[in-house]
């Protein structure tokens, strides 16, 4: 058996890393012996294991202006991998969105129904897994071609995305994010100072945001803890998706610890007492630790995996109000061991239940 994956693997972004774990790690258990094109920007951020049946492939295009002879060459990578592929997978994770700032939807949707016409070519079964879609109404029409093949098979992750593809005629399931299986080591026991709060904050959705950052900061140092940036994207190209570079000036005004890669970003919550969090996947590597939160919703995502757990501490980042904050994290530090219980107990739910319906669906596939 051999996969053909395509997720957003580039960035240095941890969510998408571990989504690409978790699908593999999956895929890996009930195919001992299958091999892996996985397709990606940049395969030095992968958290990976080394496997020599796992081969990393350019994305098409990469970079096509400034390297137009590689890209010659990624895009008849894209047709000899998919051609000797018996399933191609695409997502999980946000692959369709037109919702961030000087993102071209147009080039976006050319680029995966590229690919997902040269899977139809070849007739390979084509797989969305946990498929996150984030898009205007006057661009829903524009993605029907990439889910209209014969032997195309469609789960999403969150109930929007599945009400978007219904209003297009598409049937899905619903999966939730792969990270959400994801299994931590249970931590060492560390020698404690202070507590630790982790903060993963993202440029551009919080009202107010570098003073409210520090508000925040100010009233956590005042409360003994130790704020711990967590960079979560440290996309290298572009500084508004690299944590550390937004949040530069306020780690060094307090002298704040801050994460280097991903790598220590996800080994760092083994440490941590509280998240505060704006991006989904430290909300969910907290929930997966039980990790008491305090959730900056920004958007769809992160709003329908709160209501999905029932969480209650969380406010809107687009209304954020300091002293609400401070009041409902005081409150959230009173019940910390009855959240730990809950958040443990919540998540061996949620962990049986998507082992259950990615079974189901692949079963479904492997019969079909």
């Amino acid at each position: 058996m051999h996969y053909s994956l395509f997720i957003a693997t580039w960035a240095h972004n941890l969510g998408d890393e571990l989504i690409l774990l978790q699908e593999y790690t999956y895929l890996k258990n009930r195919h001992p012996g299958a091999t892996f094109s996985v397709f990606t920007y940049d395969p030095t951020s992968s958290l990976l294991p080394v496997d020599p049946a796992l081969e990393y492939v350019s994305y098409f295009p990469n970079r096509a202006r400034t390297q137009p002879i590689k890209n010659i060459w990624y895009a008849l990578q894209t047709f000899l991998h998919i051609r000797k592929s018996d399933v191609v997978i695409i997502g999980g994770g946000g692959l369709l969105y037109d919702n961030e700032d000087g993102q071209n939807f147009g080039a976006l949707v050319w680029q995966w129904k590229f690919r997902v016409k040269i899977v139809q070519f070849f007739k390979k079964p084509l797989i969305y897994w946990s498929l996150g879609i984030h898009i205007k109404e006057h661009n829903i029409s524009k993605i029907l071609p990439l889910f209209s093949g014969a032997r195309t098979y469609v789960s999403v992750r969150d109930a929007e995305s599945k009400k978007i593809l219904e209003s297009i005629g598409i049937k899905s399931l619903l999966i939730r994010d792969p990270v959400l299986t994801y299994d931590p080591e249970i931590p060492k026991l560390l020698i404690k100072r202070r507590p630790k709060v982790g903060l993963s904050f993202r440029s551009g959705f919080l009202q107010n945001e570098l003073e409210n950052m520090e508000k925040i900061i100010t009233f956590l140092m005042a409360h003994e803890y130790e704020p711990v940036i967590l960079n979560h994207s440290i996309q290298k190209d572009d500084p508004r998706y690299n944590d550390a570079s937004f949040l530069r000036n306020l780690q060094e005004k307090y002298q704040l610890s801050s994460t280097r890669d991903i790598c220590e970003t996800l080994d760092t919550y083994k440490e941590l007492e509280y998240v505060i969090g704006m991006r989904l996947h430290s909300l969910i590597l907290a929930f997966v630790h039980a990790i008491p939160f305090f959730a900056l919703s920004y958007g769809q995502k992160t709003d329908e995996f709160i209501r999905g757990i029932n969480h209650t501490y969380a406010l809107a980042s687009r209304v954020f109000d300091i002293e609400v904050f401070k009041q409902r994290f005081l409150e959230l530090e009173q019940e910390k061991s009855e959240q730990k219980f809950a958040l443990s107990t919540k998540n061996d739910t949620i962990k049986r239940e998507i082992h259950l319906i990615t079974n189901t669906f692949f079963d479904g596939l492997e019969k079909s």
